[in-house]
């Protein structure tokens, strides 16, 4: 059985572990209310927080995320032949061959974000980033977005990965949103069923047929796809399985842990407060993120809009 810490102590975790339901593998992403609901979230989370000032630049770029997803066409419809073949090879069907060229979708996109965000209120820093990737050459905004897709962030550009990775998760959504959803197979744990991303947390949810269950996050699509509970989502284990959470924070936050692999993930209950956002919240609350990464564990999920080098 997993542990909840209150009080700087660690206690049995007095949870049920799920009722009986019969959830669907995958929730597919809704590009045309998810983004406009991560900015309402950020914005009544940014109030007291010590990254108050972040979350509410974090809100502008969700607001002009949800502004490109409003007004984006459906993307092109995948070739049958290929999403069989990767479907069936336990492939994820998004790949970086999606991004195109210079003139494609993706870079469209990107270009219409930078252009729509609102930056008036927003750190130096991020306007500077801004302005980077305004001035980067199709080849070198390629290779980030790429590298960005494969979760190998670069380091010298770790500030300019806040504005693209907000451009895939805009592109990718879209596709992902297009995808049949009862064809869509497990690929590895830890790794999404649509695009292969790390997941940004995992979620309890309570939705008809899926009564206290838990789903992964994907941190660039946007799909939530079902995983088991009391199981790490990086190496599978079963084993050594604990939760760490404060009393400074929710009861609906906290982090699930692995002493096999040390690596941890965000747990939330989002059937206590469907009000949360795991990309919103995960931020909300990185003080346990410094905590637990204190105690010898690392990260076995990825924000992309909260990258540190």
């Amino acid at each position: 059985m997993g542990k909840r810490e209150r009080g700087g102590r660690w206690v049995e975790n007095p949870e049920d572990i799920g009722e009986v339901s019969d959830p669907n593998f995958v929730r597919l992403p809704d590009p045309r209310s998810l983004f406009a609901f991560r900015a309402d979230r950020m914005r009544s989370l940014a109030a007291g927080n010590p990254l108050g000032d972040y979350l509410t630049f974090l809100a502008a770029l969700a607001s002009a995320q949800h502004a490109l997803a409003t007004g984006l066409p459906d993307p092109p419809a995948f070739a049958p032949d290929l999403l069989a073949t990767r479907i069936g090879a336990a492939v994820p069907p998004l790949a970086p061959d999606l991004l195109g060229d210079e003139s494609g979708r993706f870079n469209v996109l990107l270009t219409g974000l930078l252009d729509g965000v609102e930056l008036a209120a927003a750190p130096e820093a991020a306007r500077h980033a801004c302005a980077q990737v305004g001035r980067m050459p199709w080849p070198e905004r390629l290779q980030t977005a790429e590298a960005i897709f494969t979760g190998s962030y670069p380091a010298e550009h770790l500030a300019e990965t806040v504005f693209i990775a907000s451009a895939l998760q805009v592109f990718l959504a879209s596709h992902a949103a297009a995808l049949p959803a009862n064809r869509l197979k497990a690929v590895g744990d830890g790794v999404c069923p649509a695009c292969g991303s790390a997941p940004v947390a995992s979620m309890i949810v309570s939705w008809p047929s899926a009564s206290r269950v838990r789903y992964c996050a994907c941190s660039l699509c946007q799909t939530l796809w079902n995983s088991v509970r009391i199981k790490c989502t990086s190496c599978g284990s079963t084993k050594q399985i604990a939760y760490y959470s404060s009393e400074q924070l929710p009861a609906t936050v906290a982090v699930e842990t692995c002493g096999v692999c040390r690596c941890y993930i965000k747990h939330f209950g989002r059937h206590q407060d469907p009000a949360l956002d795991p990309v919103a919240d995960d931020i909300a609350s990185f003080g346990l993120d410094v905590k637990i990464r204190e105690d010898g564990f690392r990260p076995g999920g990825i924000n992309p809009l909260m990258i540190s080098g």
